[in-house]
């Protein structure tokens, strides 16, 4: 098959989540054999010769691309990315508040409007798939799991770890409560390590105000992949205890290279772990501590964890599903 990706929003960092699902995707179906295209908006684009033309993360502007793209191709599949924060009830009042003819819409109405165009949807997670059944009105036939898959594929052997909780985001993005995270190495006395992407000089001023030179917490910055390697090596425990989460890649490497893991219990990323992870109530700094104090202190779920994780994100597990999925949309 021929495969065009289209990601419809910008990148700002160099571990967008959007871009290494998207990229991991596009190895793994190459790994099998297709030929998948990262597509340029800039040039002219023959919309024929593709197979499926697959678009990720779905907004305004993707209504139009796709309204464009299906007089020329109607083999169109969607990663909408729907990382809501909100109920059912509110996706469904967004999705039917609007009205093209008038051009008053918001992406939630112009993705409804839309659906018919989309012969396939890709969701990460069961709890995503919901929110589009329910809260916008998809088909459940259009809707198909896969996995994201995993950014990392090394193995580390017997490595040695180290009595400290991990964290790697955008620290200052309010939805990965990094705050509360600070406030339980804090209140539980656990070592800390934060690295990631700082912005801006406010947002560093802000994550220094958490911090508070606490001598048990330590940032380290936007790190390379090597130091990366050895920070998982040496982890024991890696947390996520977002607010708001797709799935949370960085966590599901920890998990594979030997880290046990806390993630939130709010969304989709506790159905990637198989029962093998701390699922904790991310408003609470108490559920946060003592999760990951239970851990440091010799609980453990790996290498059950390593090994479900791995099993169930393979390279080949996510060509065939996609594979599978592709082909029932040309056939449709």
């Amino acid at each position: 098959m021929k495969i065009a990706f289209v990601i419809s929003k910008p990148v700002f960092v160099p571990s967008d989540g959007v871009v290494s699902q998207a990229l991991t995707w596009k190895n793994a179906l190459e790994s099998a054999g297709h030929e998948v295209f990262l597509i340029n908006m800039w040039e002219k684009n023959d919309w024929k010769k593709f197979d499926i033309v697959h678009l990720f993360v779905f907004n305004e502007y993707m209504k139009d691309v796709i309204d464009n793209v299906w007089r020329f191709n109607r083999n169109i599949a969607v990663s909408p990315i729907l990382d809501p924060d909100f109920s059912k009830m509110r996706l469904k009042v967004y999705g039917r508040w609007g009205s093209s003819r008038l051009k008053l819409t918001n992406r939630y109405h112009a993705f409804a409007s839309t659906i018919g165009k989309m012969k396939t949807l890709f969701v990460r997670s069961y709890f995503e798939a919901q929110y589009l059944i329910d809260g916008l009105g998809v088909s459940p036939k259009k809707c198909k799991t896969v996995p994201v898959g995993l950014t990392l594929h090394r193995t580390l052997q017997d490595a040695v770890r180290e009595n400290f909780c991990l964290h790697i985001s955008l620290l200052v993005d309010e939805r990965k409560n990094v705050k509360r995270l600070i406030a339980a190495s804090k209140k539980y006395g656990f070592d800390l390590v934060l690295a990631g992407k700082i912005r801006d000089k406010a947002e560093a001023e802000l994550l220094d105000s958490w911090i508070d030179d606490h001598p048990n917490i330590r940032y380290l910055g936007f790190l390379s992949d090597t130091e990366l390697d050895d920070l998982y090596s040496r982890a024991k425990v890696f947390a996520l205890p977002s607010t708001n989460e797709g799935v949370g890649i960085v966590a599901l490497d920890a998990a594979a290279l030997g880290c046990d893991v806390v993630i939130t219990k709010v969304g989709g990323p506790k159905e990637y772990y198989g029962g093998f992870a701390k699922e904790v109530d991310p408003y609470s700094v108490d559920d946060i501590g003592k999760a990951i104090s239970l851990l440091l202190n010799g609980e453990t779920y790996q290498p059950d964890l390593s090994h479900y994780v791995k099993s169930h994100n393979s390279v080949s597990i996510i060509a065939r599903a996609l594979t599978a999925a592709y082909t029932e949309c040309m056939e449709n």
